[in-house]
């Protein structure tokens, strides 16, 4: 019995041993690169879903604005956006996020830095969606402990299978057995180079089997009387009105309406056409009540929107039309006013 209680105390220990060496572990490589007490390597985000990976870039002091929005908006290059703003970008935008998430994640950023010289919200349909509430979450997972100003807690949540898996893509990656995949300001080539661009396949993803067709106007129009557009409501901008009220004045504020393409805007006369105006409307109006904000509008029947050659998807665009849109937003908050074909600038005016 004496034998079998020794060897259980030394199994026991052996595996308390393990355990805590193998945490040990977790906290100096830092997958997550959430520990703040562990040694400064220079890590790169290695989660695929970006809200494990974005609130350690949030807190980066090398950045002094950030974007926020979906996966429309992860296509704008910082490096590109910089030199026209005077600033250093952060993407933050993450794949399907909600509204509220993409507010959470705009909360961290602004935790640590309280007075950004610039904000690029990305509007989708999330920001324009009507009724009475709104998703919080999605399907996929969201590290609440990420994003509260505790970071002790954070601690408690990297002893698991999915930590140790980061950890060691973390490790693999500081000793230069794999490479950087995604990039250290947010931005990741997640969409093929336009040198693999095929028309045929794109138009399939846009249109679907039925191939290439005009928008068809809804005749009679659908018109909302200035009651009825009174009494639409929009949840969301409650989160946005808190975004824009918490950014100093001196920030520069910009609210970018994404440029889906045209078989993806609601059709001309159509009621959710009517909402959707109503729902810029307000932005402009919201903008109009914050200093230094700018309300560009690319979701426009356009240049860009009706060629399908700009478009992956119904709302993914191409890396050069990037390009296009990262110079048109700088024109637009420069000049203050419409580009016809290309954007329309609500406001303010000068």
């Amino acid at each position: 019995m004496a034998g079998w209680t020794r060897y259980l105390k030394i199994a026991a220990a052996t595996a308390l041993s393990a355990g805590l060496s193998l945490y040990a572990l977790l906290l100096v490589v830092d997958g997550y690169d959430t520990v703040w007490f562990s040694p400064n390597f220079d890590r790169e985000p290695v989660t695929s879903n970006q809200r494990f990976s974005f609130p350690a870039l949030a807190r980066k002091q090398k950045f002094d604005s950030a974007i926020v929005g979906t996966s429309t908006a992860r296509l704008l290059q910082p490096r590109l956006l910089d030199p026209l703003f005077g600033a250093r970008f952060v993407n933050l935008s993450m794949n399907d996020a909600t509204a509220w998430e993409e507010a959470q994640i705009f909360k961290v950023f602004r935790r640590h830095h309280p007075d950004p010289r610039a904000a690029i919200l990305g509007i989708d349909v999330v920001w324009c969606e009507e009724g009475s509430g709104y998703r919080k979450l999605t399907p996929r997972p969201f590290p609440a402990w990420m994003y509260d100003s505790n970071r002790w807690n954070d601690l408690l949540h990297l002893f698991n299978r999915p930590a140790l898996e980061e950890t060691g893509r973390q490790l693999a990656y500081l000793t230069g057995l794999r490479k950087a995949k995604y990039g250290k300001d947010g931005y990741t080539d997640f969409l093929p180079p336009d040198s693999a661009y095929d028309l045929a396949r794109a138009q399939l993803r846009i249109y679907g089997l039925s191939g290439p067709k005009p928008v068809q106007p809804v005749t009679p129009p659908v018109v909302l009387s200035p009651g009825a557009a009174a009494q639409l409501n929009f949840p969301t901008h409650e989160l946005l009105r808190e975004m824009l009220d918490g950014l100093p004045p001196a920030t520069l504020k910009i609210l970018l309406v994404m440029p889906y393409h045209i078989h993806n805007q609601p059709a001309p006369g159509s009621r959710a056409a009517a909402v959707w105006t109503e729902c810029k409307r307000r932005l402009a109006a919201m903008a109009a009540g914050a200093q230094n904000a700018h309300v560009v509008d690319f979701m426009i029947e356009s240049g860009i929107t009706t060629r399908d050659a700009n478009y992956w998807d119904q709302l993914h665009y191409t890396q050069s039309v990037a390009v296009q849109l990262t110079q048109a937003l700088a024109q637009a908050v420069s000049q203050r006013q419409n580009q016809p074909g290309l954007y329309r600038y609500l406001g303010p005016s000068r």
